[in-house]
């Protein structure tokens, strides 16, 4: 940890494991004084260990335990420090019995607890001024562009009397410990302000880049969760990483925590996935382009959150970050159902001029009117009869490849021989037309660096941007126009 830091004003709420020595009651708690402890695992993941002493708690647990195949019913548990902090484990539900323990005079039974938050709340007369969301899987350090220093002073004083009047020694010694260097951002968008952090090393988990996003009322406002979820979307896709939140902090004026909250990063296997993943912007924000990725994100950040919604932009992103994770081709398919989720919003959403359809249901309907009484006739009553009626009357609407190349149209996006190439090769492992032992793997690789590109290009180009951007279908991965 440097000593240049404050951890609590760096990282999140559970640096350290918690004990709640007050636990309130429950039906389904055991009876009498218990206590929390909560900590993270090797994966930053929460866990909770439950301390008591109820020799009839383990019995109760049978009776209630519940029936395989179905969905037990989870709750909250309310807890308290010292009546100055209040705790909420959220979302909780009883692991297994473990072993005993002995405290003092008294044997302790324990049982493990699941749980999918922890808030935290001090009790306090001030209200909460600033928040920081706190993520692991951050960027590299040459995206940020803007200097922190840091200081903490300290002294030490000695004093020696040889009688109550007779001083014979005096020492002060004052040390300083400094750091300094490049590690924020800072995004001015719609009516607030916030920065993207670096979390100095030694504080957070060593094997991941740890990062804040702060929000200050000073600054505009604080955005509610919704909100800063757009936002972290966002910032993961231009730093080529999927920030994974493990919680906030909200301070009041004078740096003191008002609030914490902490959750389990995505996955479950947090440790793991960093280590695997590797920055893949879609467009160049290296030490070359010192400042590109702060202004990339103040200028898409307002397009974003009016194409979020309406383009399924959080569906399509999810889907590219579960890509990234695949082995390589059978990724394909999740990378089209990541385009596709954004084309369906275009042609639903948006003021396409084709709405994806050849003409309106209701002309082709009239138009065939007498015709579909017809099979209607014939096929009543048979085998997939209705099955057949239904892809009739659905005529009207493009196929897939057509919907492919009017959106590509209507969005003014060129698409080259790779990237179609890509397009066909996904409905083979669609339709499992594949076979692994005769696959061109370093064809099928291509393929997949083409069809990421691809969905870099759509994203970038619906947002508005018009610079270069990263092509991963060629070798050398070059810098092309976005046309």
């Amino acid at each position: 940890m440097e000593k240049s830091a404050l951890p609590y004003l760096e990282w999140e709420i559970l640096r350290e494991p918690i004990t709640i020595s007050e636990v309130d009651d429950r039906t389904e708690l055991p009876k009498g004084k218990k206590k929390i402890e909560i900590h993270r695992d090797e994966d930053y993941n929460l866990r909770a260990t439950l301390y008591f002493k109820d020799s009839a708690f383990e019995g109760h647990l049978r009776q209630t335990s519940a029936v395989a195949g179905s969905f037990a019913e989870k709750f909250d548990i309310q807890g308290s420090y010292s009546d100055s902090v209040l705790y909420t484990l959220e979302s909780c539900l009883i692991g297994d019995m473990a072993h005993q323990i002995q405290e003092g005079q008294e044997s302790l039974d324990t049982v493990t607890l699941d749980l999918q938050g922890l808030k935290m709340k001090h009790k306090n007369e001030e209200e909460g001024t600033h928040l920081i969301e706190w993520y692991v899987n951050g960027p590299e350090d040459y995206v940020f562009c803007r200097v922190t220093n840091r200081k903490v002073m300290s002294s030490f004083f000695r004093e020696r009397f040889a009688s109550k009047e007779d001083k014979i020694d005096s020492i002060e010694i004052k040390r300083d410990a400094w750091s300094g260097g490049v590690d924020f951002l800072i995004v001015k968008t719609c009516d607030f302000q916030f920065l993207i952090v670096k979390v100095p090393k030694g504080i957070g988990p060593s094997w991941s880049s740890n990062i804040g996003i702060e929000y200050r009322k000073s600054w505009g406002r604080i955005p509610d969760m919704q909100e800063r979820e757009k936002i972290e979307e966002l910032c993961s896709f231009i730093f080529g990483r999927h920030l994974l939140s493990v919680g906030y902090t909200v301070y009041d004026q004078n740096e003191n925590i008002v609030e914490g909250y902490a959750i389990n990063p995505w996955g479950k296997e947090a440790r793991s996935f960093c280590s695997k993943q590797y920055d893949m912007p879609p467009i160049r924000i290296s030490n070359s382009e010192r400042g590109k990725a702060e202004d990339v994100i103040n200028q898409l950040l307002p397009a974003y959150y009016k194409m979020r919604e309406p383009l399924c932009l959080k569906e399509a992103l999810w889907n590219y970050w579960i890509s990234r994770g695949m082995p390589i081709g059978t990724n394909l398919p999740v990378l089209a159902a990541a385009l596709e989720s954004i084309i369906n919003g275009w042609f639903k959403y948006t003021k396409s001029k084709s709405q994806g359809v050849f003409m309106k249901k209701e002309e082709f309907e009239a138009l065939l009117e007498e015709e579909i009484k017809t099979i209607r006739g014939k096929l009543e009553g048979k085998p997939n009869g209705d099955e057949i009626i239904e892809k009739i009357l659905k005529a009207y609407e493009f196929g897939i490849m057509q919907r492919y190349r009017v959106f590509f149209e209507e969005i003014n996006l060129t698409i080259d021989e790779h990237e179609w190439s890509a397009i066909n090769k996904r409905h083979e492992f669609v339709h499992g037309r594949i076979l692994f032992n005769k696959a061109n793997w370093e064809e099928v690789t291509q393929h997949a660096r083409s069809f990421e590109t691809l969905l870099h290009k759509v994203l970038l180009k619906l947002l508005g941007y018009s610079g270069t951007f990263i092509d991963r279908s060629v070798i050398g991965w070059k810098d092309k126009q976005l046309s």
